[in-house]
């Protein structure tokens, strides 16, 4: 591993001159939505590069250039990209041979007839972003409290902070957040890119997610973590825990970029991924990311950690174990994109299994031929635009798999598979910057389970497709089934509304029984070899109604109000789990927990 590592190393650092590449966008950023909207809306020119499953900054911002010349944007749209430009300040133009008037002055917009002829105001450009700074040095454009600018090295820093408090039925404890940070990007002679982010949290969760807290001993997101009771505020406890991500990528080659640090992927077009999300905790990885003619393709070299210090105590050194994933997505047109996937975890005592380095897809094969002692799913994704604004997506993994048992309507335990169906609309119904995706997952019971454990407290499964006690698919593990609906609206640019409206039916494991919901369990120990089937178990039903508005007051300064009507339905009782809060928000985007 660390012999592959320095020589793509050495094989970009010696390639000739490129302009640099830049980190991926986080799904849940503005960003992310504006980059769907324009591709399932065809208000780019072209969108044949855009796939997002795997989205890139300076790759957006040509897409957002383009976007820039439709006539067609509505005020809410073209300040989203104005927005967007903004944050990413460093891949503008320096400067547009246009006159000062045009600059200072934009024409008006408005939507064209047949015979109109309509001005556009220019691309918006590095001149045109720069402000009067705050004691010289700060904000010196709109988005970027610190600004370094040399010929081969810029930085960007902004200090994140999230403050919030919110009140739960039938809990004691004050829900609140604290988290302070710091967020850098810099960049290394136009070739090699680094990005940080550094995260110091303390904060409670709602009830529900406290239990499965309690339950996998890992927080999500974040794994590892210590507790929290405030000495000056009564009720005000909780957890404490640092969160990191970092990564540096060189651009190898023209079709070739290259990433290594501690972070995480998300593969699908959907709300929720059976592929792999963002889920479960940072962790290192070693990713290459190809493009050619239509196609994208990803290698993911990961470590991760089989269990949490939470559950083994003390500073000893927690057992290891690897993932290692490719996905190749193919644009076939500009309205069909389809992907193939497939990932393996294995553990190896003292090293790397070097088999798995190969980067074709043919793991199932290499398994095979190791002598099966490894968990390896493969899988498909697919996006189909239907028309303008409405888009048709799904997921399919296959954990294992016999058609004779299939056929046979058995409930064998050993057919593991799951998908997801949604549909994406926007403009729905006709009405500017009302979008709404409606996406349902099932997983049947056993899925991402696996054999071989490990003694701590209770046997976890070495080879489960988890990172630190937690699924890096849908947070749910397996064994449910769920419809979800989500909804934003953004009726000026400055506020965003959402809601949620979530069903979900799982089966959860009573102690000292595994009816195939926790993916840590040995799949050999199961409550039955057959009639298994969704919703075994703990038959356990969530039904969930939830809103948020969030309103900008300043660039990236946020105030937020949210809410929620929850119960949770078990065999012998129905809990009520209701809240509402509000908080302050800079420079981060709104992760949710929510299922």
């Amino acid at each position: 591993m660390k012999n592959l590592i320095a020589t793509l190393t050495f094989i970009g650092l010696c390639g000739q001159s490129l302009n640099g590449q830049s980190h991926g966008i986080n799904r849940w950023e503005t960003a992310f939505h504006i980059m769907d909207r324009i591709n399932i809306l065809h208000q780019a020119d072209t969108t044949y590069d855009l796939s997002i499953t795997d989205i890139r900054v300076k790759d957006a911002i040509k897409i957002a250039r383009r976007t820039w010349q439709n006539q067609t944007l509505s005020t809410v749209e073209r300040n989203q990209i104005l927005h967007f430009m903004k944050d990413n300040y460093e891949f503008l133009a320096e400067s547009v041979n246009i006159p000062v008037a045009a600059i200072d002055k934009p024409q008006p917009l408005f939507r064209p007839s047949t015979d109109e002829e309509v001005t556009i105001s220019p691309i918006p450009n590095q001149n045109t972003m720069e402000c009067k700074p705050i004691l010289k040095y700060f904000y010196k454009d709109p988005a970027n409290f610190l600004r370094i600018k040399s010929p081969n090295f810029n930085a960007y820093i902004n200090p994140i902070l999230v403050t919030g408090f919110a009140n739960q039925v039938d809990n004691t404890n004050t829900i609140f957040q604290n988290t302070r940070g710091i967020e850098v990007k810099a960049y290394i002679d136009k070739k090699i890119y680094i990005y940080t982010q550094l995260l110091e949290n303390q904060r409670s969760f709602f009830n529900h997610i406290d239990s499965r807290i309690s339950k996998f001993n890992s927080v999500p997101g974040q794994g590892k973590s210590k507790g929290y009771s405030s000495s000056v505020i009564d009720n005000l406890k909780g957890y404490d825990f640092f969160t990191a991500k970092s990564v540096i990528g060189i651009q190898a080659s023209k079709s070739l970029n290259l990433e290594f640090g501690h972070g995480n992927h998300f593969i699908g077009h959907g709300y929720r991924s059976l592929l792999l999300s963002d889920y479960a905790p940072n962790r290192l990885y070693l990713s290459l990311d190809w493009q050619f003619w239509r196609f994208k393709y990803r290698n993911i070299y990961s470590e991760l950690a089989t269990t949490t210090r939470n559950l083994t105590g003390g500073d000893d050194l927690l057992p290891k174990k690897f993932n290692v994933t490719h996905f190749l997505s193919f644009k076939a047109s500009d309205k069909l994109e389809l992907g193939i996937f497939e990932t393996v975890v294995f553990a190896r005592e003292k090293q790397f299994e070097l088999n798995y380095l190969n980067p074709v897809i043919l793991y199932r094969a290499i398994e095979f031929n190791l002598g099966s002692p490894d968990n390896v799913l493969v899988g498909a994704d697919m996006q189909y635009k239907i028309a303008k604004g409405l888009a048709f997506y799904g997921q399919l993994i296959l954990d294992e798999f016999y058609l004779k048992e299939v056929r046979a309507s058995s409930g064998w335990w050993a057919n593991k598979f799951g998908a997801q169906i949604g549909l994406k609309y926007y403009n729905a119904f006709g009405i500017n910057n009302l979008d709404i995706r409606l996406e349902t997952n099932a997983v049947r019971p056993f899925t991402y389970a696996h054999r071989d454990t490990i003694p701590v407290g209770r046997p976890y499964s070495v080879s489960s497709y988890a990172h630190a006690n937690l699924p890096l698919a849908h947070p749910l593990g397996a064994n449910f089934k769920e419809y979800l609906g989500h909804f934003t609206y953004r009726p000026t640019p400055k506020l965003t509304c959402q809601a949620m409206v979530l069903n979900t039916l799982y089966g959860d494991d009573p102690a000292g029984k595994n009816w195939g919901n926790d993916i840590l369990l040995d799949n050999n120990i199961r409550a039955q070899e057959y009639n298994n089937k969704i919703g075994q178990g703990i038959k356990t039903i969530i039904n969930e109604i939830s809103a948020r508005a969030s309103y900008e007051v300043f660039h990236n300064y946020f105030v937020d109000i949210y809410g929620s009507y929850r119960t949770l339905t078990l065999p012998t009782k129905t809990k009520n789990q209701h809240y509402i809060g509000g908080g302050i928000r800079v420079n981060i985007a709104h992760v949710p927990i929510d299922y």
